[in-house]
């Protein structure tokens, strides 16, 4: 998650006072136990199994929508429904460690992986069943770790790669519902605009390309992570922060902080003159530029996160199968960008 913000503003340009945290922003380093024959855990894992209850979807699966955050009520091995954030911005499901320990759930590995502020550790449990309301997925990885406290905002953990990528996904934000289809059988017949999604290298968080427009400058490509557990419009990473020399083609950025699972985050938060996604334009749009020297935020494999705050603006289809992401224009196109939860 690479921007989970929980903020508390009259205005973003005059306070952006928040609390943040970032989980699996890269793909987990499990460090795996062998058997006798040298076989890794999770090569001795039995195949995923998606059983839908009715037909290969399952709709109108009900959202709670908070501060553009969308969580999502799961079952893990038949518990009661736990609050879980639907991230793709996490490389694996990731459940706190109390509740974990709660249900009785025992790790067999441990991994580490890059977070805000810094490297995180989890301990990997594997053959988890995991349910939403019309189809269970069975054999699923889950991570375990102590997540930071946020005010205000309670939740058990997040859904990641692993069950996003069995799945088409549309995510309705105004009716705040959501359909899981069969990547076998779906098939696209509305208007929506088509924009390819990346999984270079392996990764199991998608990339997609944006084009930046500062003051006195051409476009700039940024390929940023699609991160539906992240509030924000956009945060750009160091390394293409200095490399663009955004700092300075920002003179109204403020200085701000975010608590990450990995420490403290430096960053600065101004407007800038227009994001593109796909065909689609944004004008006047504030973002985050992340100065730190380690953790997600200092990351070269990626030029940031796209947030929920542009992304609610649309329907959104999202097909790890076919490497592509469906936007469909939705009536909050147009609205002001609100990075506040009031006061």
């Amino acid at each position: 998650m690479k921007d989970c913000l929980v903020t508390s503003a009259r205005a973003w340009l005059v306070t952006f006072a928040m609390v943040a945290f970032t989980l699996a922003s890269a793909t987990l380093n499990a460090h795996a136990q062998r058997d006798e024959n040298g076989a890794t855990q999770e090569q001795r894992n039995e195949p995923t199994i998606v059983r839908f209850a009715s037909s290969d979807h399952a709709l109108k699966i009900p959202l709670e929508i908070d501060n553009r955050i969308i969580l999502l009520r799961v079952q893990v091995n038949d518990s009661k429904p736990l609050r879980l954030i639907f991230d793709t911005g996490a490389s694996i499901t990731l459940l706190n460690s109390k509740r974990a320990a709660e249900l009785g759930l025992k790790s067999s590995e441990q991994a580490s992986g890059e977070a805000t502020g810094g490297r995180i550790t989890a301990s990997i449990i594997r053959g988890v069943s995991l349910k939403v309301a019309g189809v269970q997925i069975s054999n699923q990885p889950i991570g375990t770790m102590d997540f930071p406290v946020v005010p205000g905002f309670e939740f058990d953990g997040v859904i990641g790669y692993h069950f996003i990528n069995q799945f088409v996904v549309e995510i309705d934000y105004q009716k705040k519902s959501m359909n899981l289809y069969s990547p076998r059988t779906f098939r696209y017949s509305g208007k929506g605009e088509i924009v390819p999604l990346s999984f270079a290298g392996g990764r199991k968080t998608p990339l997609v390309i944006t084009k930046l427009t500062v003051e006195g400058r051409g476009p700039i490509e940024a390929n940023v992570e699609l991160d539906t557990g992240s509030d924000g419009t956009l945060l750009v990473n160091s390394p293409a922060v200095k490399k663009h020399s955004l700092l300075a083609a920002m003179p109204e950025a403020v200085q701000s902080q975010a608590r990450g699972a990995g420490g403290q985050q430096q960053r600065v938060v101004g407007p800038i003159k227009a994001i593109q996604l796909g065909s689609f334009t944004f004008d006047n749009v504030p973002v985050a530029l992340s100065l730190d020297t380690r953790g997600a935020g200092a990351q070269e494999s990626n030029d940031g996160a796209l947030g929920g705050e542009l992304l609610r603006r649309f329907k959104l289809i999202i097909d790890y199968s076919k490497q592509r992401l469906i936007l469909e224009r939705n009536s909050s196109f147009s609205e002001p960008y609100d990075l506040s939860d009031g006061e």
